[in-house]
């Protein structure tokens, strides 16, 4: 027989056990949007990275094949890169990685779930792949990954899903600075050719959609440069798409059977006494992800006259805009322009930059709106350069009536491409020089523009077939002079280019706001597909 006091005793152990339990559960649970470290030293690792790519192509099961490009650099010593994924539903046998250190291709030494994030994988390295990155002191890797229940139901728009995402990031700890450029592809499901049907972020609308010819698909771009990962740690970097059901034959309703709730029910079903300590958490978890959702909003793309034809004598600049290219792009353009016809010189390329007016007047309308946008101290005023944008859209946009804007982008794309062509066809350095001058106005459609000239321009195998060439002429100079040019021209030519953008889309493209008690019946629309959202990351 039990004795009153042992009695007690096991009655204590049981609530002092349940309380840990308990206690233990709050922190699993409050550390769902973290970026856990587990048992690493933070001093160990240290690494920068330059460049961060990822496509995320829609496939028809409701999946999406994520593909991940890292450039490290300045690394001290890695064992492993750890990626966060979307969701627990990844397809670990389909994950494969490739390292290339200085131009040599390496395997890891193992891919397997992430010991160090929350939802994610790792790619490990051996001793000798850790020692030829640690001399070279920089990598790249390629990462494959397929990740099933992605696609969700727009609750606002009838017939129609999304796909929102984030993309991994690593811990401030570890990486050092932020990453030079992010960019992010989102490809449309097989099958989707009418881009009036994409539905797009409101709060991040992509920089550019286009028909990509080798897999036969509309791509969303977004591209963003000195991100740092606390930053996308907290969404402000999160994109999406959405567009209708029938391009699809599987997606989920919003909260359908995710991770979080799955485990959360479990847990409160075997801690059931604790119910209502619990129950504040999932709350608060709930709170979060309806936040998240409303801040989901898209809207339709402007409608255009599909079957009459391209317009066919648009400058590179009006191009440009038919062509959806990020506004920074747009003015950068409109600069080069005005130098190459001598109304403009750079004075200095630093932040503010800063321009000498050599004329009042110049050949376009947006030209002229450009020029009226210098101030007397060689800065670009803001407001004057946001009129100018919203001014060449408008008249874009009325040049366009009457046409068909996807041949129209068909047309300017090949011209964009023959451009390049011309560029690689070339055979020394003078011709190049000469191409490059003739043709960079067209080239500077290309949506990858910084890549393409390392891809097409500086790997060119030049034959030099004449004395007059001489030594001087160093095509990798130029073709570098040419890419930071335009990045000079994007992103130091006012303080808050991205800022500017935002304002001109609000002129040109407004969403549509009902009246209080109304129901709007227009194609602003909102994708309450938050659950698809990656949010884990921060590892090394």
């Amino acid at each position: 027989m039990v004795s009153a006091m042992e009695r007690h005793f096991r009655l204590l152990t049981i609530a002092v056990s349940l309380l840990l339990i308990a206690a233990a559960v709050l922190l699993g649970l409050s550390a769902l949007h973290t970026s856990p470290i587990g048992e690493a030293e933070a001093a160990e690792y240290s690494f920068s990275l330059a460049r961060e790519e990822v496509n995320v192509t829609v496939l028809r099961d409701g999946s999406v094949d994520i593909d991940y490009y890292f450039h490290f650099t300045n690394v001290g010593f890695l064992d492993g890169v750890d990626i966060g994924l979307p969701n627990r539903y990844y397809d670990e046998g389909s994950a494969n990685a490739r390292i290339i250190v200085d131009g040599a291709e390496h395997s890891p030494s193992q891919v397997h779930e992430s010991p160090y994030v929350d939802v994610g994988m790792a790619v490990e390295f051996g001793s000798q792949l850790q020692s030829a990155i640690q001399d070279h002191g920089e990598f790249q890797l390629y990462f494959h990954v397929n990740n099933p229940h992605m696609v969700y139901l727009n609750e606002l728009v009838n017939d129609t899903v999304g796909v929102s995402f984030r993309a991994t990031w690593f811990d401030p700890e570890f990486q050092a600075g932020p990453t030079g450029v992010l960019v992010q592809r989102l490809i449309f499901p097989e099958a989707f050719v009418d881009d009036s049907l994409a539905l797009w972020y409101e709060n991040n609308p992509w920089d550019q959609i286009y028909w990509d010819n080798a897999t036969s698909r509309h791509v969303a771009l977004w591209t963003d440069h000195d991100v740092s990962p606390d930053s996308v740690a907290a969404g402000e970097h999160d994109v999406g798409i959405g567009f209708p059901t029938i391009y699809v034959e599987r997606y989920y309703l919003p909260g359908e059977d995710t991770d979080a709730f799955g485990s959360l029910a479990v847990l409160l079903t075997l801690l059931f006494p604790l119910l209502f300590m619990a129950l504040f958490v999932t709350l608060f978890i709930v709170a979060m992800l309806a936040a998240r959702r409303r801040r989901k909003d898209y809207y339709e793309p402007v409608m255009n006259v599909v079957g009459a034809g391209p317009r066919r004598d648009l400058t590179a600049v009006e191009a440009a805009i038919v062509l959806e290219r990020p506004l920074e792009m747009v003015s950068a353009m409109m600069l080069f322009g005005l130098i190459r016809k001598g109304k403009v010189q750079v004075v200095s390329g630093s932040a503010p930059m800063r321009l000498r007016k050599l004329s009042d007047s110049a050949e376009h309308p947006y030209e002229n709106d450009y020029l009226r946008a210098i101030d007397p101290d060689g800065t670009v005023s803001g407001p004057l350069l946001k009129e100018a944008l919203v001014n060449l859209i408008n008249a874009t946009l009325e040049k366009m009536k009457g046409f068909d804007q996807s041949a129209t982008q068909s047309y300017y794309s090949v011209i964009c491409d023959r451009a390049w062509q011309q560029v690689k066809e070339a055979g020394t350095p003078e011709d190049i020089a000469f191409q490059l001058q003739k043709n960079n106005d067209w080239m500077l459609l290309e949506r990858d523009y910084s890549g393409r000239m390392q891809r097409d321009v500086l790997l060119l195998p030049i034959v030099v077939s004449r004395p007059s060439a001489g030594p001087g002429m160093d095509i990798g100079r130029m073709a570098n002079d040419y890419v930071d040019g335009v990045r000079n021209a994007a992103n130091n030519l006012v303080a808050d280019m991205r800022g500017i953008a935002r304002d001109v889309v609000q002129v040109t493209n407004p969403v549509p706001v009902s009246s209080p008690g109304t129901v709007s019946s227009g194609s602003h629309c909102a994708c309450a597909c938050a659950c698809a959202c990656a949010c884990a990351g921060g590892g090394r």
